[in-house]
């Protein structure tokens, strides 16, 4: 009995080992990027938003993230409303988006993305292109600011913006997407962050892929509350954006975070037996 009780005190022990290697494992990366910022007034920025949103530290404990969103286009002939699923591998920066309304599912592991109509993969590149931006959206807006620390961003400090009466202080950050991002090298994003509250109030994105590619867009951040231990965006709605990043004309979309859920389990596999579901991340997975 001793002996079992051995046996087993030390698999829990190993496992535990395995997941606190991991952790620190990411932990290490995202500081290594951090500190790898190489104008000062920039990593000082990212440094202190980070710590207002909730720490490194505790972003690195997590490795999924499950979402219920509401999503509308606001269109000439009026606003569509559409339900949607978001899990987003935190780890691996791989997503799936589940729009039962429309009957797709999107999934993206990295750069570009496959798109599944009624169970069966849309072959069409503007389409794939589409689900590639979606899911792009997801990444990298859902982990903001964490997202700041993925492999591959150059990031400069752009200087400050002053609201009327200089009561309110932007300072702004520009994200170029280098070797190793998975994006284009001409796209372009520029974060702004309340000099008050260090809190991130809106991304203004110039994105190469659908349904972006073609104008900028001003993403603005709002309804922030704590998430278990760390701050989220509840709210986005995407702006046309004019030259200096402001607002150029109605939202376009408006996206509602319903429901957030850390470490949710992970869809069913895929089994290529069934055409009705599509392959889907194991979480952590390289």
């Amino acid at each position: 009995m001793r002996k079992r009780w051995s046996v087993a005190a030390a698999l829990v022990a190993g496992l535990g080992m395995v997941l606190a290697g991991t952790a620190c494992s990411r932990l290490d990366r995202a500081s290594s990027r951090l500190d790898g910022i190489a104008s000062d007034q920039a990593r000082g920025l990212v440094r202190d938003c980070l710590w207002k949103h909730g720490s490194v530290y505790r972003w690195v404990e997590h490795e999924t993230v499950r979402c219920e969103v509401e999503r509308i286009e606001h269109a000439p002939g009026g606003d569509r409303l559409s339900r949607e699923v978001w899990v987003l591998d935190t780890a691996g920066g791989r997503v799936r988006i589940e729009q039962p309304d429309a009957d797709r599912v999107i999934v993206a592991g990295g750069p570009g993305g496959s798109l599944f109509v009624g169970g069966k993969r849309a072959g069409d590149l503007e389409s794939r292109d589409e689900a590639a931006g979606e899911a792009r959206a997801v990444r990298e807006l859902a982990a903001m600011p964490f997202s700041l620390l993925e492999p591959g961003l150059e990031i400069e400090y752009l200087g400050s913006e002053t609201g009327p009466a200089e009561a309110r202080v932007w300072d702004r950050l520009l994200v170029r997407y280098g070797r190793g991002s998975g994006a284009s090298s001409n796209d372009r994003a520029v974060v702004e962050i309340r000099r008050e509250t260090s809190r991130v109030e809106a991304v203004v994105i110039r994105w190469s892929e659908l349904p972006f590619l073609g104008r900028r867009y001003r993403v603005q951040m709002d309804d922030w509350r704590p998430e278990g231990d760390l701050l989220v965006s509840h709210l986005w709605r995407f702006f046309p954006a004019d030259e200096a990043g402001q607002a150029a004309g109605p939202p376009r979309w408006t996206v509602r975070v319903k429901r957030w859920e850390w470490d949710a389990a992970a869809p069913p596999v895929y089994s290529p037996a069934k055409a009705t579901a599509p392959p889907v991340y194991s979480p952590g997975a390289k």
